[in-house]
């Protein structure tokens, strides 16, 4: 079959490959440039991959290839505001941090090696017809470009043209929910010798309640870090006016940063800041002609690091249910969809819970007991204890049902601290009789 992927992003790239692999026509459009010639002019997040990414990449052979791309974190490590550090495990596997152009530039090398892949950069999507499928492309030179596949793909991230299209004058649900924070990223360049000025192989957070800060490590002895900040208020973008301004926050905040990014006030004030946007929609596909994937059907908030990760289990839940149902689109995108919604469904539940407690509740003792009673019992009891963070980066176990378990295992832990406790005051109780 013939497929158009508007997107050459994580999840187009990724899908062209897997579809050209299975035999098929795929032409992918991008309105930016090659990312293996031109480095992208926006800022990213650097990209946390997981072990259920590594999976979707090993099932095209590219794990030991990105491999030789990442930085491994084995933990967290929390700096605290007066400089104190505390390091808490991810467990088996860890993460490995990867720039987002290394690994797009990876991933569209491997998809042209692919008989009946190609790609067309630095053009735009204008409109798309559902029914036919046709989608309408502008080039550089302003010539418009009409293409008519057999199924039309939209992977053009949170503000996808292809979704507006699909569901304009449809019954269709949408939502978008911003945070009243955005982010800045900032660059703490590498030594003098070229090695990481903070420990490299961990990611580095700093948790201050309305703010915070975290920061991943790259090859070169760099780090990538993003601040995220309130839009509004004392500690908010519209109050940084001046790098003095910028500095006296750092210095207040983030004292250990400080002397670790040359110019940081005027620096800080350069970048732009971007807002932080959870997607929910339905259906994610029409007719067996379109279908929706990755942040253009389910852009989640990006603390959980699994956006690509989510990404690319999209990717092959749809290749996989085309070989399912061969010559039967319908059927096919049908199945993908209803497999793949609860679970992206669960991630963006997830992932907003996650950024509260990475912000502001890490801090919590409370919130530390919980952690530290998951350790042990994942230890004790083994595979039959698990806790959450650890079935999302460290299993392909599916959002859906990683949530499931999750929520029993607070609820034992809750009942059994409840427990402890009645039976502490009743012992006391008892003691007080007997006096």
């Amino acid at each position: 079959m013939e497929f158009t992927i508007v997107g050459a992003g994580m999840a187009g790239a990724f899908l062209a490959l897997s579809l050209g692999r299975q035999g098929h026509t795929v032409t992918v459009y991008d309105r930016r440039p090659d990312p293996r010639e031109t480095a992208s002019a926006a800022t990213s997040m650097n990209l946390g991959l997981s072990r259920r990414g590594l999976a979707a990449l090993d099932r095209l052979g590219l794990s030991d290839e990105v491999r030789r791309l990442v930085v491994p974190m084995r933990g967290r490590m929390l700096h605290n505001p007066d400089s104190g550090l505390r390091f808490s495990a991810y467990g088996e596997g860890g993460i490995l941090a990867i720039q987002r152009q290394d690994l797009s530039a990876v991933l569209v090398d491997a998809a042209c090696r692919v008989p009946g892949v190609r790609f067309v950069f630095d053009t735009r999507c204008t409109g798309m017809d559902r029914d036919l499928p046709s989608v309408s492309f502008v080039d550089p030179d302003g010539r418009a470009l009409v293409v008519k596949p057999d199924v039309v793909v939209g992977a053009d991230g949170a503000f996808s043209a292809v979704r507006r299209s699909m569901h304009h004058e449809q019954r269709a649900e949408f939502s978008q929910r911003y945070l009243e924070w955005g982010w800045r990223e900032l660059h703490i360049p590498a030594a003098a010798d070229g090695g990481h000025r903070m420990a490299d192989d961990v990611f580095h957070l700093w948790p201050r309640g309305d703010i915070m800060m975290f920061a991943h490590p790259n090859r070169d002895g760099s780090f990538t870090c993003s601040c995220v900040l309130p839009f509004r208020g004392p500690h908010g973008f519209d109050s940084l006016k001046t790098a003095e301004d910028v500095e006296s926050l750092f210095r207040r905040h983030f004292p250990d940063v400080l002397s670790l990014v040359p110019d940081l006030g005027e620096e800080f004030l350069r970048r732009p800041t971007f807002n932080l946007v959870t997607v929910s929609t339905a259906p994610w596909i029409h007719e067996g002609k379109v279908v929706l994937i990755g942040d253009a059907c389910h852009a989640v908030y990006p603390f959980l690091a699994q956006g690509m990760n989510s990404a690319f289990e999209d990717a092959l839940e749809l290749t996989d249910s085309l070989s399912l149902h061969p010559g039967d689109t319908t059927a096919a995108l049908t199945r993908y969809y209803t497999r793949r919604k609860p679970n992206t469904d669960a991630l963006a539940d997830m992932s907003h819970r996650n950024f509260a407690e990475l912000r502001d509740t890490v801090r919590s003792p409370a919130v530390r007991l919980e952690r530290a009673c998951d350790t042990v019992l994942e230890k004790v009891l083994r595979h039959r204890w698990m806790p959450l963070h650890a079935m999302i980066t460290n299993t392909t176990v599916p959002y859906a049902k990683a949530l499931r378990r999750a929520t029993r295992q607070h609820r034992i832990l809750k009942y059994s601290g409840a427990a402890v406790v009645a039976a502490g005051a009743a012992a006391a109780a008892a003691r007080r009789l007997r006096r």
